[in-house]
């Protein structure tokens, strides 16, 4: 049993990384998620950087390209706004589909 659960750990932090490093890869796509998320939600940048912990300079820096986003940090957007992490890897082109 305790061979199952740390494989199912193994296989989880597997994907984990696989949905991250795409993610990544859609570097400039995850602020515009965000801000669409923002507008749809009607709550501001400066809210959710309080209720969720997350400096609002992160976002600015995400938005400038100065840095990108941490799994940790999107995982707390993903569960404030109550999306999938997969949704900050999605594309216009994946959307219409």
């Amino acid at each position: 049993m305790i061979n199952v659960v740390v494989e199912l750990y193994h296989i989880s932090e597997l994907i984990s990384t696989f949905i991250y490093e795409k993610i990544i890869k859609r570097g400039e796509n995850v602020y515009k998620k965000f801000a669409e998320l923002l507008e749809k939600r009607e709550v501001t940048a400066y809210r959710v950087s309080k209720e969720t912990g997350i400096p609002a300079n992160t976002f600015t820096d995400w938005k400038t390209g100065r840095s990108k986003p941490k799994f940790d940090k999107l995982m707390a957007l993903a569960k404030y706004f109550e999306v999938p992490v997969e949704y900050f890897a999605e594309s216009k082109e994946t959307e219409d589909s």
